[in-house]
């Protein structure tokens, strides 16, 4: 039986279609809202756009306007709907939000490269990996993207033992299998051009 004394951990999910309810980001949004971690949230959005300083979110509660991210950007003289930068701002937005909420916990990504562009993946699972070493936040991400992966094994270079892939295959007799690929392994399947995905 379980006691009291387990300790739950934190674990959030970012759906495939990065169309997370307005709500559940907001509050996401108000857990992390004037803290350090908005700085995260920050620099992860400059990698797709630099000249944005900072981030909030308006609106919601007894206010007849849906709750909506809005962006202060050097582009422009006052603050502007984040939705004006995008599908990939939108995505990264959704994920960085989810990330930094999932401290010491887990962070679940389906279909990660969903709205984002192939230039901005290796960037953004460099700054993702990083947030996850330095906060002890585990990611899972699915993908059918092998740009997508080979652009995470080199964001993971330096740190090889934090990333590996993990396949899932139709085994007749043991049903579903997985099978992890390390570093190694995915240098060599890169080298070859072995389907990895």
């Amino acid at each position: 039986t379980l006691t009291s004394d387990v300790k739950k951990i934190p674990c959030v999910f970012v759906s495939a279609y990065g169309g997370e309810q307005t709500a559940t980001l907001g509050e996401l949004w108000d857990k992390i809202a004037l803290s350090d971690l908005e700085q995260h949230v920050v620099d992860a959005l400059r990698i797709i756009d630099a000249k944005i300083t900072a981030i909030s979110m308006v609106g919601g509660n007894k206010s007849v306007q849906e709750r909506r991210a809005i962006v202060r950007s050097e582009a422009f003289a006052r603050p502007v709907p984040l939705r004006s930068f995008g599908d990939g701002m939108n995505r990264l937005f959704g994920i960085v939000l989810s990330l930094v909420n999932a401290k010491d916990g887990l962070l679940l990504i389906d279909e990660f490269e969903n709205g984002l562009q192939h230039d901005a993946i290796g960037p953004i699972w460099s700054a993702l990996g990083k947030f996850a070493r330095d906060n002890d936040v585990q990611i899972f991400a699915t993908t059918h993207s092998y740009e997508c992966i080979v652009a995470a094994h080199k964001a993971f270079a330096e740190n090889a033992d934090d990333f590996a892939v993990i396949k899932l295959r139709l085994d007749p007799e043991q049903g579903i299998a997985a099978f992890v690929l390390n570093h190694a392994d995915i240098d060599v399947a890169i080298e070859t051009e072995m389907e990895i995905r």
